[in-house]
């Protein structure tokens, strides 16, 4: 019988895209050639994190929480390290994935000191991507000693273009493997007007929505005063931010504030996200930095055109063709964007079909799972596994 490839997956940053991303792969990969063990913390998001772990241990993924703190904290984060380095020489393990900033520290010098065979990391937007300066300088160099103890960093495009201009590892090293949604698990939802109706909308309010953590790095007062400027021409429009996070209160003051309050909505977590993309006519992104984020894929998907701000999205949006691309905090371009969208509906629907064509042709499921499976097996494609290859490859 032939011996499984045991993963290790580590993850600190539980409340974001990263966990959705680290479940897709730890419940689809090939459980009768890996076998998968997944070491998170619940200390940024309990409720949401909880979720994950029951689906992933419904699929007999052996799920360990081990607490984490997601700024940096010494005497804490040498407890985590000490935990995780603890796991790898009790168990033996042939590759460990770690994904995010953090856990990308802590786990990939763990896998290091334990001499586990091979070691990978996903970095769900290089850290130093959103500093300047000195951090900047701190965090791209911290990545560059850990680029030298990995074997290969995952990446999007716009994160392998990062990696090469810090010279974080070399083009041998960097896999650009993109993001990707399994959209069959997504339910079929209410009826659009009787969604507006349960959120408190006028049936015919044209809705822009935007979708995430309560961040800096979503940079939502850029999307607030975008929301402002257009509605003082269009006040048929409604904005939504959808999600919760530290800067939930500030922002609710925000709007307050400029008297938007009636059509500025937080509308806090959302657990049927297809119902949000039912209501929403114009999907915008305001963010400062990201890898490759998948509420675009899904607002795509769902037919939406986006506005968003240049952040390296060229494989994913085409300007004018299935959306706009915005310098950074420009306000009133996004504004202007949304503007143009309002006024022309036929110009919507078809960057939404556009949209719903590119993700459906290139931004595929199977080809995410398959991709991590085939990179996973090359490192042993020299022993036991190495018929197993053209199976992989043939199943993209």
């Amino acid at each position: 019988m032939r011996k499984k490839i045991h993963i290790l997956y580590g993850l600190e940053a539980a409340d974001s895209g990263a966990l959705k991303h680290l479940t897709y792969l730890a419940t689809n990969l090939d459980q009768t050639i890996f076998e998968i063990t997944v070491i998170l913390s619940t200390r940024r998001s309990t409720e949401y994190a909880y979720r994950h772990i029951m689906q992933m241990r419904r699929s007999k993924i052996r799920v360990i929480v081990i607490p984490m703190e997601r700024n940096i904290h010494f005497g804490k984060d040498i407890v985590s390290f000490w935990a995780i380095f603890s796991h790898l020489v009790q168990n033996q393990y042939d590759i460990v994935h770690a994904h995010s900033s953090k856990a990308g520290v802590l786990f990939r010098v763990a896998a290091w000191m334990a001499r586990v065979p091979a070691i990978f990391y996903t970095p769900h937007c290089f850290y130093f991507q959103g500093k300047s300066g000195i951090k900047r300088a701190v965090y791209s160099a911290i990545e560059r000693w850990m680029g030298a103890i990995t074997d290969h960093i995952v990446v999007s495009n716009n994160e392998r273009d990062a990696a090469m201009n810090y010279n974080i590892a070399g083009s041998e090293k960097l896999l650009n493997i993109n993001n990707a949604i399994d959209f069959e698990e997504y339910k079929s939802c209410r009826r659009k007007e009787i969604l507006k109706r349960a959120m408190g909308l006028q049936e015919n309010a044209l809705v822009v929505g935007a979708v995430g953590r309560l961040v800096e790095q979503k940079d939502w007062l850029t999307y607030i005063y975008a929301a402002k400027d257009t509605i003082a021409r269009f006040p048929e429009a409604v904005f939504l931010i959808v999600g919760e996070g530290e800067l939930r209160e500030y922002l609710q003051d925000t709007i307050d504030f400029l008297g938007m309050t009636d059509k500025i909505i937080i509308t806090g977590y959302y657990a049927e996200i297809a119902e949000i993309y039912s209501v929403i006519d114009i999907y915008v992104s305001t963010s400062l930095w990201e890898g490759l984020p998948y509420v675009l894929l899904e607002a795509m998907w769902f037919r939406k055109p986006v506005v968003a701000t240049d952040l390296g999205y060229s494989d994913l949006i085409q300007e004018r063709e299935n959306g706009f691309l915005v310098t950074r905090k420009d306000y009133s371009l996004i504004a202007k964007r949304i503007g143009q969208l309002i006024q022309d509906q036929a110009l919507r629907q078809r960057m939404g079909e556009k949209g719903h064509q590119r993700v459906s042709r290139l931004f595929t499921f199977q080809k995410f799972v398959r991709s991590h499976e085939k990179a996973y097996l090359q490192l042993f494609s020299n022993g036991a596994y190495e018929t197993l290859l053209p199976t992989v490859c043939g199943r993209e």
